[in-house]
């Protein structure tokens, strides 16, 4: 089964995968899409289960999982949560135009408000604001 993780930008869903049993597969750390979506399928079969992290699917990868057990989960973040992550990670892409990535959450977040993807919400840290 691949568990989609989706969230905004940091939101914390690396830090939701990380302790999980399965692979996970997270574009950070492979390089680029094309990249992290070979590695997907390719442990797909070899694996009970593997966490793939997208702040939102793509068109290519929703087409690609179309037919694939599959199960889409939101990592609930407030902006504010997800802002605090941001500067606490200290990723030089991301500080280097903050306001840029806190307009792409905008987006990503509008994409999830509204999207056809029956979605599993997590929340992972304490708030009581629910999208």
């Amino acid at each position: 089964m691949i568990t989609c993780v989706c969230g905004m930008i940091g939101a914390g869903k690396t830090l939701y995968c990380e302790g999980k049993t399965g692979v996970v597969s997270d574009c950070d750390e492979l390089g680029n899409k094309e990249k992290q979506l070979d590695f997907t399928l390719e442990n797909e079969l070899k694996s009970k289960g593997i966490y793939h992290i997208t702040c939102y699917p793509t068109r290519k990868e929703r087409e690609i999982f179309e037919n694939m057990d599959v199960k889409y989960i939101w990592i609930n973040t407030t902006y504010t949560q997800c802002r605090t992550n941001i500067l606490q990670r200290g990723r030089d892409r991301d500080l280097k135009n903050l306001d840029a990535v806190l307009q792409k959450n905008e987006e990503i977040l509008n994409l999830y408000l509204h999207s056809d993807i029956r979605f599993e919400v997590i929340d992972i840290f304490q708030t009581n604001e629910r999208w």
